[in-house]
């Protein structure tokens, strides 16, 4: 009896059963669930005391990651532990702090990165591109500080952050 399997990948292979294989296995699996490293390698058949067989199956769980996420799946990755699937709860503040307070520090970091950019040998061109990219990231900047401030779930942060979670 065939399988019906959520995952769909490009191409027939081994591999595209074993990513259809894992991602049923998480499905599979409740919210709040650890589902480890070790048991995630070995139905991808990776191994992961292989540097190079490590980085393909980080890749290869990124992939199953985002798929995971049309069915409501939030996977944490734990160092060392494997992957946590967060409760329903978890995602808002998971969102929050991967999502929109990630986008603010590259801000951040953009702009620290131009205004430390040697402009000694620059025409004036490329000043000028460099100057208004700078302008650029600080209304960013400023605007995505201002509207996060602003906006009704920072006011009650504290609030959702004192929430048990079942």
């Amino acid at each position: 009896m065939k399988k019906n399997y959520r995952y769909e990948g490009q191409y027939e292979s081994k591999k595209r059963h074993n990513i259809q294989e894992v991602c049923e296995f998480i499905l599979e699996q409740n919210y709040g669930n650890t589902i480890s490293d070790t048991d995630l390698s070995k139905i991808l058949g990776y191994n992961l005391n292989d540097e190079l067989e490590y980085k393909n199956y980080k890749t290869i769980m990124g992939r199953v990651r985002n798929f995971l996420l049309q069915y409501g799946y939030v996977l944490k990755s734990v160092s060392g532990v494997g992957y946590y699937i967060l409760k329903p709860e978890q995602v808002t503040r998971h969102c929050y702090k991967t999502y929109i307070k990630r986008a603010s520090r590259l801000y951040d970091k953009s702009a620290f990165v131009l205004d430390r950019t040697d402009k000694t040998e620059m025409n004036k061109d490329r000043l000028e591109e460099i100057n208004t990219m700078m302008e650029l990231n600080k209304q960013l900047i400023e605007k995505v500080e201002n509207t996060i401030m602003e906006s009704r779930y920072y006011s009650r942060k504290d609030y959702y952050d004192s929430l048990e979670v079942k």
